[in-house]
């Protein structure tokens, strides 16, 4: 009896790490990081921007769509009176999206904001579609500060399906979480075909 609830009580556990590893899994890959990196003279129209101006960020949007972001300008003859993330490929203006934090952004210091869950989405699927833009008094919407278009910091969109090497299936089932799962519920069953031969015997 004391076998039979050790081996159960071991079956268990690694049932529950099993689950959880899958949860851990699938949080991860809802979670993406961008950067940016730009200046003055990307602002379009041509030499609208200010000339030697900077700008710079790093985005974390994690699964709750909450943006993470810590964004610096640079070579600006004025203060920073917005920041958007704007939603335009390389080259072409576009509606402002999400609305940044002017004075985090002139400490060059962390802030959150919230995105609506259609622009998460799209955020995560093609990042280079959107662009960062800084404004000041004599460089207001649609112009701007200093401009640079977002990228993907090594990070992969949820539905892509790597080969190979586990990750998320087009089905949106995790392998990885999988495996895991498939560990925990082999190691139970051992389990009961020993308590079983032992009894047995």
């Amino acid at each position: 009896m004391r076998l039979t609830k050790t081996l159960g009580a071991v079956a268990g556990a690694l049932l529950l790490v099993g689950l959880s590893t899958g949860v851990a899994v699938a949080q991860d890959e809802e979670t993406m990081t961008f950067t940016a990196s730009g200046s003055g003279e990307e602002e379009i129209p041509a030499g609208s921007g200010q000339a030697g101006a900077t700008v710079a960020g790093t985005f974390t949007l994690s699964a709750d769509d909450t943006l993470t972001y810590t964004v610096s300008i640079e070579g600006n003859d004025e203060p920073v009176t917005a920041g958007h993330i704007h939603q335009g490929a390389a080259g072409v203006n576009g509606d402002v999206v999400v609305m940044l934090d002017a004075a985090a952004i002139t400490a060059g210091s962390e802030a959150t904001a919230e995105v609506p869950a259609e622009v998460a989405d799209a955020l995560r699927a093609d990042p280079s579609g959107f662009y960062l833009n800084t404004h000041s008094a004599s460089f207001a919407p649609p112009t701007g500060v200093a401009r640079a278009q977002l990228s993907a910091d090594g990070a992969t969109a949820p539905s892509s399906v790597p080969t190979g090497t586990g990750g998320q299936a087009a089905d949106g089932v995790d392998t990885t979480a999988l495996a895991g799962l498939g560990v925990a519920a082999a190691v139970a069953a051992g389990a009961v075909v020993l308590v079983r031969r032992r009894r047995a015997s």
